[in-house]
C-alpha cells in the first residue's frame, strides 16, 4: 500500500500547471453533467413521453457529436485546446439549459442535437491536452488518474441530483417533473464553473518547446501545420503519419464496434433499474454512484495492472473478465445481484479505458492526435446512434426483462470480439511503430 501512494503522489508532483487546471476544470464540470445526466432520461419519462423518446434523444446527441467531432478534433490542432474547450463550453451551458427549459418533442430533439455539438467540441480537447502537456511515461497515470477523477466526480454528481431531486418533490411537495426540471438546471450551473480554470490554461508542453528550440515557427508546430495540409494526400505523408492514419481508423472501428453495444445499454441504465425493479430516484443515483466509485478504483489500481501485464494485455484481460458479470445483471430478477453485477462490470470493463488511451497516443504523431481523438469520439457517438433506436425497441417490443436481457446478452457477444480483435493487432504481434 505505502508503494501504491507513493507512486501515485510522485507522479501527481510532477504534472505541469495546465494538467493541474485541467483537473480541477474536468472535476467542476463532470460533477455538474454527473447531476445531469442521471436524472436526464427519467425527467424525460416524467413529463409523459415513451421510452422510445428517450431512444430518439440519444440517437440525435450522439449523431450530432459523430458529424462534429472531427473537424472539431481539426481545429483543436490548429487553433488550441484553451479556445476550443471555452467555446464549447459555452455552448454546452446554454444548449443543456435549454434541454431542461424547452419541454416539446421538438424542443427537446432540437436542444439534444445542439448539445451533442457543443459537447463533442469540449470532448474533442480532453487526449490531445493531456498528450501535449505529459511525457510518454506520465500517460498512462495520467489518463488513469483523470478517468478516475471522472468517475469520483460523476459519484458525487449522481448521488447529489438523485437527492435533490427526490428533495425537491416529496420535501418541497414540487412535481415530479419540477424537482427534475430544477436538479437539470443546478447541474448546469456547476458544469458552467468550469470554465475559470480553462480561461487560466497556458501554453502546452509541446508549443513552449518550439519557442525555446527555434524562437521561430517551424518545429513540432510548424510539422502539425504541414501534417494537417497533406493529411489526405497519402503519398506525401511520412512513414510516421502513414503509421499513424492506419492505427487511427483501426481505433475508429473498435470505438464503433464498443460503441454500438455499449450504447444498447450504457444511455439506459438508469431506466433499467427503474423498469425492472422500480426503485426511487435517490436509490438509482446510488447504484450508479457504487458503479463509478468502483471504476474509479479500477482506474487508480490499472497502472499497477500495466506494470505486470503490459498496456495492451491490460486492454484485453479485464474486459473479457466483465463479460459473466454484464451476463449477470442481464438476467437476474434480484436486485442485489443486478447491482453486484452491474459495479463488477462497470469496474472491469472501463477499467481499460485509460490503456486504450495511452496505447493510441503512443503510436499517433502529435500533428495527427487531434484527429485520432475525436475520430474514435465520432465513432463512439455514431455507435451509440445506431444503437439506441435497437435497444428502446427491444425494450418497448420484449418488456422490462426480456428486452433488457437481449441487450444486454448482444452487448456481450460484441465487446467478446472486440477484446479478440484488439489481442490480435496489439498483444500477438505488435504491428505499428511508437513515437513520442
Amino acid at each position: 500500500m505505502s508503494t501504491f501512494l507513493y507512486e501515485w503522489k510522485t507522479q501527481l508532483s510532477e504534472y505541469s500547471r495546465n494538467i493541474r487546471l485541467f483537473f480541477l476544470f474536468n472535476f467542476v464540470w463532470n460533477f455538474g453533467l454527473g447531476m445531469f445526466s442521471l436524472v436526464y432520461n427519467l425527467y424525460i419519462r416524467a413529463l409523459g413521453y415513451e421510452q422510445t423518446m428517450v431512444g430518439h434523444l440519444v440517437g440525435v446527441t450522439a449523431i450530432a457529436a459523430a458529424l462534429i467531432l472531427i473537424p472539431a478534433g481539426m481545429m483543436n490542432d490548429k487553433y488550441g485546446s484553451k479556445r476550443m474547450v471555452a467555446f464549447g463550453l459555452f455552448g454546452v451551458v446554454a444548449a443543456y439549459s435549454a434541454r431542461a427549459l424547452w419541454v416539446t418533442g421538438e424542443g427537446l430533439l432540437i436542444t439534444s442535437f445542439l448539445g451533442g455539438i457543443a459537447g463533442a467540441i469540449v470532448s474533442a480537447t480532453v487526449l490531445p491536452f493531456m498528450a501535449n502537456n505529459s511525457t510518454p511515461a506520465q500517460r498512462v497515470h495520467l489518463f488513469s488518474f483523470n478517468m478516475a477523477l471522472v468517475m469520483f466526480a460523476n459519484v458525487i454528481g449522481n448521488m447529489l441530483g438523485g437527492f435533490l431531486s427526490d428533495l425537491f418533490e416529496h420535501a418541497l411537495g414540487m412535481s415530479a417533473a419540477g424537482g427534475l426540471q430544477l436538479t437539470l438546471l443546478i447541474g448546469v450551473g456547476t458544469a458552467a464553473m468550469g470554465l475559470i480554470p480553462v480561461l487560466m490554461y497556458g501554453p502546452d508542453r509541446g508549443e513552449a518547446k518550439v519557442v525555446r528550440a527555434d524562437g521561430g515557427g517551424s518545429g513540432a508546430g510548424g510539422k502539425a501545420d504541414q501534417g494537417q495540409a497533406r493529411l489526405w494526400q497519402w503519398q506525401r505523408l511520412s512513414p510516421v503519419q502513414r503509421s499513424s492514419l492506419q492505427v487511427i481508423g483501426l481505433f475508429a472501428l473498435l470505438s464503433l464496434l464498443s460503441s454500438t453495444a455499449g450504447g444498447m445499454i450504457i444511455p439506459y441504465l438508469n431506466v433499467y433499474f427503474e423498469d425492472r425493479f422500480d426503485v426511487s430516484t435517490t436509490m438509482i443515483g446510488f447504484i450508479v454512484s457504487l458503479g463509478q466509485g468502483a471504476t474509479a478504483l479500477a482506474f487508480l489500481l490499472g497502472p499497477s495492472i500495466a506494470r505486470k501485464l503490459g498496456d495492451a494485455r491490460a486492454v484485453v484481460v479485464p474486459q473479457l473478465s466483465s463479460i459473466p458479470f454484464m451476463l449477470l445483471t442481464a438476467y437476474t430478477t434480484n436486485l442485489l445481484l443486478a447491482t453486484g453485477g452491474y459495479l463488477l462490470r462497470q469496474a472491469l470493463m472501463n477499467a481499460a479505458n485509460p490503456f486504450y488511451s495511452s496505447i493510441k497516443m503512443k503510436y499517433v504523431d502529435r500533428s495527427m492526435r487531434g484527429l485520432a481523438s475525436s475520430s474514435g469520439e465520432a465513432m463512439f457517438n455514431l455507435g451509440w446512434f445506431l444503437a439506441s433506436p435497437i435497444s428502446t425497441g427491444l425494450v418497448a417490443g420484449y418488456g422490462a426483462y426480456y428486452g433488457y436481457a437481449y441487450a444486454f446478452t448482444i452487448t456481450a457477444v460484441v465487446y467478446t470480439s472486440i477484446s479478440i480483435l484488439f489481442y490480435f493487432f496489439f498483444v500477438r504481434k505488435e504491428r505499428f511503430r511508437e513515437v513520442e
